[in-house]
């Protein structure tokens, strides 16, 4: 429920609690948020921070202010844009929200980073193949489970770069926060530090080679098994939504 909130940060405060409430289903699509009066009141704020806040979730596609009906909680399924990704982890990573959110990033993350490695085979440079290897050398070395983690998104950020997309490089970002902001819990489905040493391996041989198809086989095998490695976390798992995400689906045009 609605907390008080401190005078420091306090539509941002503002944003975020209401925003969580909305993503978990507290406000239903097309319920109305309470007064603004009786917002205000409950989370200790004066009403300017309070409208200040609703024009944020406007703008993040959550809710639609009306003169004379208040303010309604939208579908954002229909009205958001990708950047709720990154909220919409948070609060599956922390158990407030169901672990298909989670599977619909690894699933997304295959399916989008299949497609880059296509790229990447055929466009990058010896540039790009230098900073690639450098990457993987230095997971060659000891690290930590967190540590490993983030040298393997390393190596997808370059490898995003290297297919020269500017919005699949957009779109890595938004990914990028919504792994990295919860590290810890996506390290329990990254593979064993051999198994992503050798996935490295295996991309910058069919890059240096110029063979897309094994480029994009490489990552989608090595992707497919993070999503397994989840449905292991969670063996009672069942999707909200019709069908099954764990399949890896045909490249098309040899992607």
């Amino acid at each position: 429920m609605l907390k008080p909130i401190g005078k420091q940060r306090v539509a941002e405060e503002i944003v975020q609690q209401l925003r969580g409430l909305i993503l978990r289903g507290h406000y239903a699509t097309g319920e109305k948020l309470p007064p603004e009066r009786k917002l205000a009141e409950d989370l200790g704020v004066n009403r300017a921070s309070l409208r200040e806040a609703i024009k944020a979730l406007e703008q993040m596609g959550l809710v639609k202010t009306r003169q004379g009906d208040g303010t309604r909680v939208l579908d954002f399924m229909q009205t958001a844009g990708v950047e709720l990704v990154s909220h919409l982890v948070a609060g599956a990573a922390d158990g407030a929200s169901s672990v298909d959110v989670l599977d619909d990033v690894l699933e997304f993350r295959r399916i989008f980073a299949r497609d880059v490695a296509w790229l990447a085979a055929e466009r990058s440079t010896p540039e790009d193949i230098a900073k690639l290897e450098d990457i993987a050398k230095r997971a060659e070395s000891d690290q930590s489970p967190d540590d490993l983690l983030k040298l393997d998104f390393e190596f997808y950020l370059e490898l995003t770069r290297a297919a020269r997309n500017r919005v699949f490089q957009l779109l890595i970002n938004t990914i990028r926060a919504a792994v990295q902001s919860h590290a810890a819990f996506f390290a329990q489905v990254s593979p064993q530090a051999l198994v992503v040493r050798q996935h490295h391996r295996d991309v910058l041989n069919a890059i240096k080679a110029r063979q897309p198809d094994k480029a994009a086989k490489a990552v989608n095998d090595y992707l497919q098994k993070a999503q397994e490695m989840l449905m292991a976390l969670f063996p009672a798992r069942t999707r909200n939504n019709a069908g099954t995400s764990t399949g890896a689906e045909p490249a098309k045009d040899g992607k």
